[in-house]
């Protein structure tokens, strides 16, 4: 990708932390697994290289709506004290429960049920612009989770997820014709939940064949 795409100025790279709620029952999950059309994700998202202002830290407050392969994404920026990023498990949602319900509520989203902490994830990214298009790219490696729903899984503590992720971030959904070389890769190129697969591989059996591959090849 660094022969084809030129590095994000901006944000080049950096470690990123997700901590996603569902229901008790898992709804959000179910509707990903099985490929259902309107389907939303909750989570709270935090960067390693995010500016400590007084002893705090921005995190981000985020609802992801899919319809389709349509996707839309609103968040709102939070400050919370350091110390609460680190060491988190059980029911610890960073921001207090009324803070998120209010949040959820400004989005124009009702929850179906209560909300918990289910699972929190963690990768490297670096980002990238594709020259001709300006089409935005990301790839994510050394995907981490563990979980903080104690009822589920088998009490591994954390998975690391083999091989890396690329994300394409264009309104098209059409890979650029410079960057379609990368179909040689003999990947997958379809939509991708890391919430979905890190729970997925979490709740299935030590051991399964092609376990723990990003794409669902085991090689």
């Amino acid at each position: 990708m660094t022969h084809l795409c030129k590095r994000d100025r901006e944000f080049p790279q950096n470690i990123v932390t997700s901590l996603y709620f569902d229901t008790p029952d898992l709804d959000q999950f179910q509707k990903s697994d099985d490929g259902h059309y309107e389907r939303e994700k909750i989570r709270i998202r935090w960067y390693d290289d995010s500016v400590v202002e007084g002893g705090l830290i921005p995190v981000y407050l985020e609802l992801k709506r899919k319809r389709g392969y349509l996707c839309s994404k609103q968040r709102k920026r939070l400050l919370v004290p350091q110390e609460r990023l680190s060491g988190i498990q059980g029911s610890d949602t960073i921001i207090n429960r009324n803070v998120i319900q209010e949040t959820l509520a400004e989005f124009g989203y009702y929850p179906d049920g209560p909300l918990m902490t289910i699972i929190l994830v963690t990768y490297k990214r670096i980002r990238f612009k594709e020259i001709l298009t300006g089409a935005r790219l990301s790839f994510d490696w050394g995907i981490s989770s563990s979980l903080t729903a104690p009822w589920l899984g088998f009490g591994e503590g954390s998975l690391m997820l083999e091989g890396g992720i690329i994300e394409l971030k264009d309104p098209s959904m059409a890979i650029p014709a410079s960057l379609r070389s990368l179909r040689s890769l003999s990947t997958d190129w379809s939509k991708f939940s890391k919430y979905a697969f890190c729970l997925e591989s979490q709740i299935e059996r030590p051991g399964s064949f092609g376990r723990s591959w990003p794409s669902g090849r085991a090689q």
